[in-house]
């Protein structure tokens, strides 16, 4: 089974999202995001991470032994 439309479609929506922060980033709507900034950005960082890395891991894992 081919799985690369899947990782393909993965990939849009993990782009998507990062794109996404990012704007909401430069262009916050809540009044107070500078004094919360910090801990928004840990959460993203936190997030980011706990589904990028195994998502590449796992990705890398297929390719090399499937």
């Amino acid at each position: 089974m081919n799985m690369l439309p899947y990782l393909i479609i993965g990939g849009i929506i993990c782009l998507a999202a990062l794109i996404g922060t990012i704007m909401v980033g430069v262009n916050p709507r809540d009044d107070e995001y500078e004094k919360k900034s910090g801990k928004h950005f840990t959460n993203l960082s936190i997030i980011y991470a706990v589904t990028f890395i195994p998502a590449l891991i796992l990705t890398v894992v297929y390719y090399v032994y499937f």
